[in-house]
């Protein structure tokens, strides 16, 4: 298993991925001393830990006062400064270690958002370590989250690990909503492996449990899930109904609406209506600056852009993804983005510089291990991935859904593509 990095170590790290920048933002100070902190109570033994606890509570409740100097106002980063300083007060305690558990996973995940994923990593693995009197679903979800970043680093094996670990602590504690999450993430893994067929199997038994357990926001998930299986084994009826369900579930959060709408438009692509594809991932691109969620609504809009024929917003998408890419550390999400720009010239018939975009395709997904990437970057695959399908025949309703997203009116370009330039 990827062993945690020591703080200095994770941040360059994370940096080194990035060729033009110097830091991730004005929280870089307190992750750093947040990841010291759990780093050494991970390794400390009971006769001391009580009195580094209580060290390290005052050191980060330092920072409270003083967060205003360095210009973070962020809410949620207050509040798990906060929680993090309550629990480390009383870490040997079932309350004490999962409040510190809930605020190291706030942690995580804006270090994750934000591209220092290294970090993330370590802090998660640091905070399983620590936390030994924690409840069975934060352990559990410690595991599922480390399990999530592991994944976005490209450690594919590791990932695999960590959500077993969480599924086993969900089948032993009886936690649906934890078994849940674990198989919705064993069904991204199998789905990055190329595997649909186990993929849809996880994501429908994590669907399952979600319903069970009254998790909405797991369903959102497990339906996503659902939509790229459907559509990968040929049920793009199923899939733009599982499509038209997530964006239900997303309750107005401008993310998982793009998501939902990234995932709709990739259909409408692989079912033979690029126009109607075209329009939602611009609505997409309108709505989020998550890396993640972007390099595929733009990948999907550059394929669109060649079916269609309209050179000059590929031209524009090429540029976004280059820049992109540029700054994101995601290396799955880059390598997939930069497939679809090949196959977006390609389809225009610039053989020339669908080619430049397939080899920088292949030496990420070669580095990676990401099999599916490379099978589907041979020259033949690109050219065939490239051409428009026929339309398929679709069921009244699901028609009517693509035929609402092709008199669909997006956001201009402009809007699109002006959070790529300030997230």
């Amino acid at each position: 298993m990827l062993a945690p990095l020591s703080p200095f170590e994770a941040y360059r790290s994370d940096l080194d991925r990035f060729s033009k920048r110097s830091e991730f933002g004005n929280a870089d100070t307190v992750w750093l001393l947040l990841t010291h902190c759990l780093g050494r109570l991970s390794r400390v033994g009971d006769g001391v830990r009580e009195q580094l606890a209580v060290q390290s509570a005052e050191a980060l409740r330092d920072l409270i006062e003083t967060t205003d100097a360095v210009g973070v106002d962020s809410s949620s980063h207050q509040n798990d400064l906060r929680l993090i300083v309550a629990g480390l007060s009383v870490i040997d305690t079932r309350s004490g270690a999962d409040a510190v558990s809930r605020a190291c996973r706030g942690f995580a995940a804006r270090m994750a958002e934000a591209g220092a994923l290294s970090v993330a990593y370590s802090v998660l693995g640091y905070t399983r370590a620590a936390v030994v009197q924690a409840s069975d679903r934060e352990r559990g979800l410690l595991a599922a989250d480390q399990a999530r970043v592991a994944r976005q680093l490209g450690e594919l094996e590791t990932s695999d690990e960590l959500y077993r670990m969480a599924a086993l602590i969900g089948d032993r504690s009886g936690d649906q909503e934890l078994q849940s999450r674990a198989s919705l993430g064993r069904g991204v893994l199998a789905r990055v492996r190329g595997n649909y067929p186990k993929a849809r199997v996880f994501f429908q038994n994590g669907l399952s449990m979600a319903i069970a357990a009254g998790g909405r926001e797991l369903q959102y998930f497990a339906h996503q899930g659902l939509t790229i299986t459907a559509a990968m084994t040929g049920d793009y009826d199923g899939s733009l109904e599982h499509s038209w369900a997530a964006f239900r579930m997303s309750d107005g959060d401008a993310t998982k609406e793009a998501e939902s709408l990234t995932n709709m438009a990739q259909v409408c692509l692989m079912s033979g209506y690029p126009a109607a594809a075209l329009r939602s991932f611009l609505s997409a691109l309108s709505r989020t600056t998550v890396l993640r969620v972007r390099l595929s609504a733009l990948g999907g809009a550059a394929l669109a852009a060649g079916q269609t024929a309209d050179r000059m917003r590929l031209d524009r998408l090429a540029l976004e993804i280059r820049n992109t890419v540029e700054r994101s550390s995601l290396p799955f999400e880059n390598a997939q983005a930069l497939q679809h720009l090949a196959q977006g010239y390609q389809a225009l018939g610039d053989e020339v510089t669908a080619e430049r975009f397939r080899q920088d395709t292949l030496a990420i997904a070669k580095a990676k291990g990401f099999h599916e990437l490379q099978v589907t970057s041979e020259r033949m695959e690109i050219a065939r991935a490239a051409t428009k399908p026929d339309p398929r025949d679709l069921e009244v309703p699901t028609r009517e859904l693509v035929s609402n997203l092709e008199q669909f009116e997006p956001e201009t370009d402009e809007s699109a593509f002006v959070l790529t330039r300030s997230g």
